[in-house]
């Protein structure tokens, strides 16, 4: 593997190790973290858009919002253009568990950032972006 692979791969699993760390130091589950970190701040989200913003699988999202529904912390209600399509959204004691566990870490998450600065934030983000794009792409190749 070439160095600069090496050193994606270093990076990419030092963030990833950082995330599970955090979720770990808080007695939770990484994947019950990431679903919890895709649905805070947002009004409701489908199992479809968790699975993409998070990369989990189907049945592990369906795992998660299942146990997350049995102890109050999501509702599901009917879509309103697909009634099969499930919207997921926290309950007030969903929110006020994020509030416990996601909010510090945006926090620290936005202060890293300013540090950064702008320019340098955005020039990540386009990189990373530009690198999925990439990637999927050759992937698209094999398939």
């Amino acid at each position: 593997m070439p160095m600069d692979e090496q050193k994606l791969w270093g990076v990419w699993g030092q963030a990833n190790g950082l995330y599970s760390s955090w979720a770990a130091s808080k007695n939770i589950n990484y994947y019950l973290f990431f679903v919890l970190y895709a649905l805070e701040g947002q009004k409701a989200m489908t199992q479809k858009k968790i699975c993409m913003c998070t990369g989990l699988a189907k049945q592990t999202v369906n795992s998660v919002i299942r146990s997350l529904k049995e102890d109050g912390y999501v509702e599901l209600a009917s879509g309103c253009e697909d009634r099969r399509e499930k919207q997921i959204t926290l309950t007030r004691k969903g929110i006020a568990y994020c509030s416990e566990l996601i909010t510090p870490l945006r926090e620290m998450e936005r202060h890293a950032l300013q540090i950064m600065g702008s320019d340098r934030a955005q020039q990540m983000v386009d990189d990373i972006t530009l690198f999925n794009t990439l990637l999927e792409k050759e992937m698209g190749k094999e398939a």
